[in-house]
């Protein structure tokens, strides 16, 4: 055994000559790819138009505690009847039903079942004492 222990060297990659190569395969595929051009073809798109609806403004629906129905349009409040809410509802896209809270459940329930079946989708609810 000796005295002095010797240093091992570690063994050293050297990482150039390989980032070299690597480098110029880049450069020679890059150089000797050949993009297509594809030729473009003509399509007759079908022509559209858009179809103005009525169907762009709100309601309100206000019940009172008597369930006397009435109808806020543009600022006038008309005094309906339960069956002539579907020609005001037809055009309209969204609907508010404002209602006494002491009115019974089911009054509402109609009104908005009425409401659902003229394909309004957008409802609030609103509750007055």
């Amino acid at each position: 055994m000796s005295k002095y222990k010797k240093k091992r060297e570690s063994a050293k990659l050297d990482l150039t000559p390989l980032i070299d190569v690597v480098f110029l395969l880049i450069i020679f595929f890059m150089v000797t790819t050949t993009f297509n051009n594809f030729g473009s073809v003509q399509i007759d798109l079908p022509s559209s138009t858009i179809q103005q609806t009525d169907k762009n403004k709100s309601i309100e629906i206000i019940i009172d505690k008597d369930g006397k129905y009435y109808i806020s349009e543009d600022g006038k409040i008309t005094q309906v009847q339960f069956s002539d809410l579907d020609t005001y509802l037809k055009s309209a896209k969204e609907a508010t039903v404002s209602a006494d809270k002491n009115l019974k459940y089911q009054t509402i329930m109609d009104v908005i079942t009425k409401i659902k079946e003229n394909g309004v989708d957008n409802l609030g609810l609103t509750f007055y004492e």
